[in-house]
């Protein structure tokens, strides 16, 4: 992987400083492409020096089935003028780096592990993969999946949604050895068994297109995306909290993550 890519604008500017200043702390900031949705986030975080490409969109106006489509589009810019890349939310923090960990795996497509949604990759696997952490190294492969998720999005408004429709479809064979369960609790009640590996799951598309697809999803121990499983092992903490930076800087103090 040669980049790190990350969306913002300047209602997510105090998340973004606290993300780079981990970033800093790695020493990786000079792999770090900022996609600056407004000229307020470039002025909020020029403490760091980091690359920004300035790629203009008001979620509020234009909305955000839009902004999927449009961001599938940078994606595919970024594949085509730096090679392979990891994309991460701003809420997703690096506490240690994850290029060690995932230098080694020999996939087209790398995610981290979500929670229950969407439902029917869910119900039928017993994880999805989340859009929150993911790399794409640069194959053809991956380039035909990004021009297959920018159509479906057009269609679903969710890329959360299109990822794993696309892997729910395709996905023919599927390895993961040493299981374990753990559990997602809802503020609405209801418990789910998220299933999950101490290794990486490692799966394989067929007839994608004619052409072969490698996937890995992340072990959720390593790259967590439920607050309770955030420990001293964890690679990138992602907790789940609500869409916006007031929730989520809230979320990272509550758990000691406000600063690095």
């Amino acid at each position: 992987m040669e980049k790190i890519v990350a969306f913002g604008n300047g209602s997510y500017s105090e998340l973004a400083n606290v993300w780079l200043s981990y970033i800093s702390k790695l020493g990786l900031l000079d792999k770090v492409l900022i996609i600056a949705l407004d000229n307020e986030i470039e002025k909020e975080i020029s403490d760091f020096k980091v690359k920004i490409i300035r790629a203009p969109y008001d979620i509020k106006s234009k909305g955000l089935n839009g902004f999927w489509k449009f961001r599938c589009e940078v994606f595919m810019k970024i594949l085509a003028n730096y090679g392979s890349f990891v994309h991460s939310d701003l809420d997703a923090i690096w506490l240690k780096n994850p290029f060690d960990y995932i230098k080694n795996i020999d996939s087209d497509l790398i995610f981290s592990q979500g929670t229950v949604y969407p439902r029917p990759m869910f119900d039928k696997y017993g994880f999805v993969a989340c859009c929150g952490f993911f790399g794409i190294r640069d194959s053809n492969s991956s380039r035909l999946f990004l021009k297959i998720l920018k159509s479906d999005v057009q269609t679903t408004g969710d890329d959360q949604v299109s990822v794993n429709k696309i892997i729910f479809n395709f996905l023919k064979s599927l390895e993961i050895k040493d299981i374990y369960y753990e559990k997602a609790y809802f503020a609405n009640g209801q418990v789910f068994p998220l299933k999950c590996s101490n290794f990486p799951m490692m799966g394989k598309f067929s007839n994608f297109y004619g052409q072969e697809l490698l996937l890995t999803i992340l072990p959720h121990f390593l790259f967590p995306r439920l607050k309770k499983s955030i420990n001293k092992s964890t690679i990138v903490a992602h907790p789940l909290a609500p869409k916006n930076n007031t929730e989520k800087i809230k979320l990272l103090k509550e758990i000691n993550l406000l600063n690095s």
